[in-house]
């Protein structure tokens, strides 16, 4: 029996090297047979080394992939976002995500994070606020910002001008009818690190979001997730977990808007956005998709909205966009008593979701301490957290993302650790079952 487990080991060590791109193989992978997990529903297998306090680790709760596969995780009590390459190691350039400070000075307890196409870095706190970090201008250098330009107008040729900054310099900026045609740009320095360090890029409490939003209370919402769509762009998602007067537990779309034109060190010109309330996506209920007490959200490459929350009723929701004029109307994507995941006796305590390329759900139980995969469909897959069929591995999981192979990564704020799994068969079709 000896044998026949090192033989399997060492077949999907062949698997996972063939598939791998980019991805360094871990020394080891735990030694156990995939009967043996879950009562023969868990075959996912323990990566070791865990990533743990000797890493640096000390209370992560949220985590991140980014497209050049560095591990963002978000450490609470640290009050940082630490990096991690593939192979655990924390390289440099990063160093701004520690002893993270809003612009009065005070600490930030990171409590989620994400990153976008344009390696824009967004984490929030658990108020009304969203940061920003930019990856790609700390790699390059900003050299010049602009402050002021003239406007001329593309259909009667009137121009105006406008300093950076100002409700008209916005206005202008995302009027697709108005263009630059002549700049001012500054290399003052204090700005440069204003922009290169984290810094503001939503707030709730700014008088233009609580105009927009003249059904909630920008200025009281309790962000308690967001999520950063890989193929829509100029928006982000994130959940709202105050209740208020207006029952405030919803989902956020928060738009972008260009606020300031840069050249970096290279000669490119980009821009810089700042966040502006874009409308409510879903709001308080009880049925199949809608919102109560929300506690994560996920997107995948089809725009769907998939959310665990922890009030009553469903703990899992999927909602889907249908185009209705200039906005989308969510509907709910999975039906309860027809798919497993809407069925809550799956769950103890959801608290977290990620969804993969061939949008398959993987939803944290803190309580179970485990995780339970579901197929695109919502019809359950797998397991995975378990030794044998009684003991599980991690003591407090909180957290969960996917890179692109499959291979899991898991917060447990208790151990101070990152748990790593990798399915024991790798085939794509093994998540993909036919119907």
């Amino acid at each position: 029996m000896m044998y026949f487990s090192r033989i399997i080991c060492f077949a999907f060590f062949i698997l996972f090297y063939s598939c791998m791109d980019k991805f360094v193989i871990p020394e080891n992978i735990q030694n156990s047979e995939p009967e043996t997990f879950g009562a023969g529903d868990t075959t996912y297998l323990l990566i070791q080394p865990t990533w743990d306090r000797s890493q640096g680790l000390v209370k992560p709760v949220e985590i991140s992939i980014a497209q050049d596969g560095r591990i963002f995780v978000a450490d609470e009590s640290q009050f940082c976002i630490l990096v991690f390459d593939q192979s655990g190691n924390q390289p440099e350039g990063f160093e701004d995500l520690r002893n993270l400070l809003d612009n009065n000075g005070i600490v930030i307890a990171p409590i989620d994070v994400d990153i976008d196409k344009k390696m824009n870095v967004f984490f929030i706190d658990g108020s009304q606020r969203i940061f920003v970090w930019n990856q790609y201008w700390n790699e390059v250098g900003i050299s010049k910002v602009i402050t002021s330009a003239t406007f001329i107008h593309s259909q009667t040729g009137v121009d105006t001008t406008a300093s950076a900054g100002s409700d008209f310099w916005l206005s202008l900026l995302n009027d697709s009818n108005w263009g630059i045609v002549d700049g001012e740009m500054t290399t003052d320095q204090a700005l440069i690190d204003s922009l290169m360090q984290p810094h503001l890029f939503y707030d709730g409490t700014d008088e233009m979001n609580v105009y927009l939003d003249i059904y909630y209370q920008s200025d009281s919402s309790r962000f308690t997730a967001l999520t950063a769509p890989s193929e829509q762009q100029n928006m982000i998602f994130v959940t709202d977990n105050y209740g208020g007067n207006n029952n405030q537990h919803r989902i956020v779309q928060i738009d972008f808007l260009r606020s300031l034109l840069l050249e970096l060190s290279g000669g490119d010109f980009v821009w810089a956005y700042t966040g502006r309330y874009g409308s409510t996506v879903k709001g308080y209920g009880t049925g199949a998709g809608t919102v109560n007490n929300p506690s994560s959200i996920d997107v995948d490459y089809q725009g769907n909205l998939y959310y665990t929350q922890e009030g009553n009723y469903f703990p899992v929701h999927m909602i889907s966009p249908n185009l209705g004029g200039d906005f989308a109307v969510y509907t709910s994507g999975f039906q309860p008593e027809a798919d497993d995941i809407m069925d809550p006796a799956w769950f103890l305590n959801a608290v977290d979701i990620a969804v993969d390329n061939n949008r398959n759900s993987y939803i944290v139980d803190q309580q179970n301490s485990d995780i339970t995969v579901f197929n695109f469909n919502g019809s359950f897959f797998k397991k995975a957290g378990y030794i044998n069929e009684t003991e599980k591995v991690m003591s407090n999981p909180v957290a969960v993302t996917v890179d692109n192979k499959g291979v899991l990564y898991i917060c447990d704020s208790e151990d101070g650790a990152i748990y790593r799994y990798k399915l024991s068969n790798s085939l794509d079709e093994d998540l993909n079952p036919e119907e």
